[in-house]
């Protein structure tokens, strides 16, 4: 995976961060600990790579993305904020799909290495750019805490002098070792299939056979995923659903930077806010959604 960046090192930031810098002029914060790897588009804010020292990727990534600053990238944990999916009825029609944080360009604020981790901490502030999309005045800050687990937390401030509303996902797509080895436990039964217009449904066991885009309504702070590669738990802070989604055969071959093969070794179980009110945020007040991958407690 970090082969297929193309990356060129252009400084060493701190003893485990450097700066570095693919053909296209992206940027990147590359993170090699013992206990651990990472590598952090600054170009959406976006972790493309997570490696514990030993382990396989926990995070998939598509052969095909595409890393020119042209669009989100396909795989990893794309940041979408201020809305899910299509822009809802408040935000109006013609805006992007998953907002615009993931597909502008993050400042690094600070590093901070620690014993047993490395803490880094990005910001989005509105922009000309995201005042044509969405008419708010924000801050966004993304700490992000690499060690033998990773940590997102992505906290939404209302610089504004009115209140707005927002919704989003850390929308993580996961390797897997194949389809039918994915088991997922703690997501909750009831779940909107967005494969039949959002009707209601109701399945006791997830068992990964075919497309998925569900979201479950009614989930549990803590999710287990097994992947077939690994064990692992996402605590999930402030969230109120879960996708869950694969694309399945037909849907990546329609998609260009979704290489044709690799629906067979990914899964997102994305950590979400999806009702359709969003969440409120006052002047002056913020609202944190967040996640920790780690290993599956014994």
């Amino acid at each position: 995976m970090i082969e297929q960046l193309q990356l060129t090192t252009l400084r060493q930031l701190t003893t485990s961060v450097s700066l570095a810098r693919n053909a296209a002029g992206m940027e990147f914060l590359v993170v090699k600990r013992l206990e651990s790897e990472a590598i952090i588009s600054l170009f959406g804010a976006h972790v493309v790579h997570f490696a514990p020292a030993g382990d396989k990727p926990w995070l998939w990534l598509s052969k095909d993305a595409i890393f020119d600053a042209s669009r989100g990238i396909r795989g990893g944990i794309p940041l979408c904020w201020p809305w899910f999916g299509p822009a809802p009825e408040r935000v109006g029609a013609g805006k992007p799909q998953h907002g615009f944080a993931r597909t502008m360009t993050w400042q690094l604020d600070g590093i901070n290495d620690l014993q047993d981790a490395t803490l880094l901490h990005l910001s989005l502030r509105a922009n000309d750019a995201s005042r044509a999309i969405w008419p708010h005045d924000f801050t966004l800050e993304l700490d992000i805490r690499i060690g033998d687990e990773l940590t997102l937390l992505l906290n939404s401030i209302n610089t504004d002098t009115s209140s707005w509303r927002y919704s989003g996902a850390l929308h993580t797509y996961f390797e897997t070792a194949a389809t039918e080895q994915v088991h997922i436990e703690g997501i909750g039964a009831v779940y909107a299939d967005k494969l039949q217009q959002g009707k209601q449904c109701e399945e006791t066991a997830f068992a990964l056979t075919g497309p998925v885009d569900r979201v479950y309504l009614h989930p549990l702070s803590q999710v287990q995923l097994n992947t077939g590669l690994t064990d692992l738990q996402l605590d999930n802070h402030n969230a109120d659903s879960i996708v869950v989604w694969n694309p399945w055969q037909h849907g990546a071959a329609g998609m260009a930077d979704f290489d044709n093969e690799g629906w067979q070794t990914m899964i997102c179980v994305e950590t979400a806010i999806t009702a359709a009110e969003g969440v409120e945020v006052a002047p002056d007040e913020q609202h944190l959604l967040g996640v920790t991958i780690k290993r599956k407690s014994l």
